[in-house]
């Protein structure tokens, strides 16, 4: 598959009914609220179908917001809707302006709607070429935020677009894994769900990927069941898409164009260029495969002119690399000779020397054969000549695109080398004083308990086998030995928590959760799919995190309530500390001083080949995300 698509969340609910629907509601008596959301709502179902009434509805809305930060933030949201496929930039303004306006609303409603805004940025992240940044958004921000909400359907959608991002790095199995789960998620509500169409064809789009034609075909059939009911649905091209993909590999090459027909009618009907462009693009493998060379340039010359081809530098080179081939294959040297410029303009900068030297070799031999052509063809042998040059063109051509990619071979594998020495010695050193750390620890518990514990222990015996004279001074004095041992214990659990080594990892968050909660700071733990059988070392590392960033809290933020989450799927454990502090401005906080009291947390985080994300503002609290390889598949 040469496009992959992007979703939005605009779905399509029958030929304009659900559109109807909200009309009618408008027309009855309302107070502000109801019709700003019920306008909101008309401009998100308009988004995809007519830019211009997505924006009329929005407008509209903004009369009646009530303008405190919810539905503000609301605003924002669905603007940057309407606009997120004719204007990204802009798209991408209003979607942060959302978020910041929503991370003060600390309702359900407001973190269902936090989750979706942040959704987006991610997709377009994605649209920009940056999948990593998208699948962070999404398990760091969107599926805990709709979690939080318990939108299920949501963190469903969220699976989806995961999927999808599995799919854009080849990691096929992974893809099918998130699709999977969401189908779980729709099914359990709804057996008819619309979006087990886009489940259902994306799963076989993985399997197609593999040439695995026979388990693609349920997950098509269980798709074409659904489509019926969804005559406008945005998931037909999809799966239309898929389907032609099937034909086409068993070789059924008029049903796969009539199902690339379908589904580009149908994209084009629902405004969805992106969809429409990605479904020619493999028309034209059709093409190809049957030799139609002529048929496959016109098409490709459509979708050289096409939205999503100019601004995303790959399609277009993939384009213009298709062109030269497919000219060359009807001996059109001077147009291959032109596309082949083009192609060689969008080529990394580094291998720019490289290349020009090919395209001097390449414009010295057109030139001389373009002399030699003439003077055969004044000697009748035009066609012989026209093989030659046609040959030729090719060999350069390829001749050039391997220069290319052997170069960047090289240097790809020279930064992974580098990359990889430097993570080998910053793991060796923070390994080093981690366990140099917890053997101090360790043994400074050891000493204190057993040792000066003892003493103290010892003491109170003796004082109170001594004569009772001065009685009320004796009972302080063993009074205070009570106390001392009572703290030394607390200290010497805190330095070496027994709880995780006799109990394991979750008992020993719910001592430390229980130990730190007081009547002016509420802490709410929670667990999910922790697994009991990690490593015990990778459980102490954790749960030092975790004491760290709670004893922040405690110094720093005057909070009255915290939200601790730990969850673990396969080997990564995801940790989020919330609070409702003061917080900080992140970006004004002086170099020297940014890792005062996070030290330590960030030491641990690395040598578990972890990331750590801080959100914060004065007055708005801090939220701390962590990712960690836990080692635990």
């Amino acid at each position: 598959m040469l496009f992959f698509s992007s979703r939005t969340f605009a779905q399509q609910q029958g030929v304009h009914s659900y559109a109807d629907s909200l009309e009618k509601v408008l027309a009855a008596p309302l107070n502000d609220t109801v019709r700003a959301r019920t306008l909101f709502l008309l401009s998100q179902y308009w988004a995809d179908l007519d830019s211009a009434k997505g924006m009329f509805y929005i407008t509209e809305a903004l009369k009646y917001n009530p303008g405190d930060d919810f539905h503000t933030g609301m605003a924002h949201y669905y603007l940057g809707g309407a606009l997120m496929e004719y204007d990204i930039p802009r798209s991408q303004k209003e979607y942060k302006q959302a978020v910041q306006l929503l991370q003060n609303v600390p309702t359900q409603q407001g973190y269902r709607l936090l989750a979706k805004a942040w959704h987006n940025l991610g997709i377009l992240e994605e649209r920009n070429g940056n999948e990593r940044a998208f699948a962070d958004i999404l398990l760091n921000k969107a599926v805990p935020l709709a979690t939080k909400a318990s939108d299920t359907d949501h963190v469903g959608i969220c699976y989806i677009s995961l999927g999808v991002v599995f799919n854009n790095i080849f990691d096929y199995d992974r893809s099918t894994e998130y699709y999977k789960k969401a189908i779980a998620i729709f099914r359990k509500k709804d057996a008819s769900d619309e979006k087990l169409i886009d489940c259902y064809s994306n799963i076989s789009e993985n399997y197609l990927n593999k040439d695995h034609y026979s388990e693609a075909k349920p997950f098509l059939d269980s798709a074409a069941a659904l489509a019926p009911l969804y005559p406008s649905s945005i998931y037909l091209p999809s799966f239309y898409l898929a389907q032609g993909r099937y034909f086409n590999g068993i070789k059924e090459w008029e049903q796969a164009l009539q199902c690339f027909n379908k589904g580009t009618a149908i994209a084009t009907s629902l405004n969805r260029f992106y969809d429409a462009t990605t479904i020619m693009m493999e028309q034209y493998q059709t093409y190809k495969a049957q030799k139609k060379y002529t048929a496959g340039r016109e098409l490709l010359l459509k979708i050289y002119g096409r939205p999503y081809v100019a601004e995303m530098p790959e399609n277009m080179r993939l384009v213009l690399y298709e062109l030269a081939k497919t000219d060359s294959a009807l001996n059109n040297p001077r147009e291959a000779y032109k596309w082949l410029l083009k192609y060689t303009e969008l080529t990394d900068s580094t291998g720019t020397n490289e290349t020009n030297v090919r395209i001097s070799e390449l414009e010295a031999k057109y030139n001389y054969a373009e002399k030699e052509k003439e003077v055969l063809r004044l000697n009748e042998r035009t066609k012989m000549q026209k093989l030659l040059l046609g040959g030729s063109q090719v060999l350069l051509l390829l001749t050039i695109l391997m220069s290319v990619y052997f170069y960047k071979q090289r240097r790809v594998k020279a930064e992974q080398q580098l990359r990889s020495l430097q993570q080998a010695q910053q793991i060796a050193v923070a390994q080093a004083l981690l366990h140099g750390e917890e053997r101090e620890r360790r043994r400074l518990a050891s000493d204190l308990h057993d040792g000066l514990g003892g003493m103290l222990a010892s003491a109170k015996i003796h004082l109170s086998e001594m004569e009772q004279d001065e009685y009320g001074r004796l009972n302080k004095v063993i009074g205070q030995l009570d106390s001392s041992v009572t703290e030394l214990r607390r200290i010497a659990r805190n330095m070496m928590p027994e709880a995780l080594l006799r109990s394991g990892l979750e008992m020993a968050l719910k001592d430390l959760r229980q130990s730190v909660a007081t009547e002016k700071m509420n802490v709410e733990l929670q667990l999910i799919d922790i697994a009991p059988d990690l490593p015990v070392q990778v459980q102490l590392i954790i749960y030092r995190i975790i004491q760290e960033l709670l004893a922040n809290v405690i110094k720093h933020a005057a909070a009255t309530e915290v939200f601790i989450q730990c969850s673990q799927l396969k080997n990564i454990f995801y940790i989020a500390v919330e609070d409702n502090g003061r917080g900080f401005d992140v970006g004004s906080v002086p170099g020297d001083k940014k890792g005062i009291g996070l030290d330590n947390v960030r030491h641990r985080v690395e040598f578990l080949q972890g990331k750590m994300d801080i959100s914060s503002s004065p007055g708005r609290g801090t939220v701390i995300n962590i990712e960690l390889l836990c080692g635990n598949s």
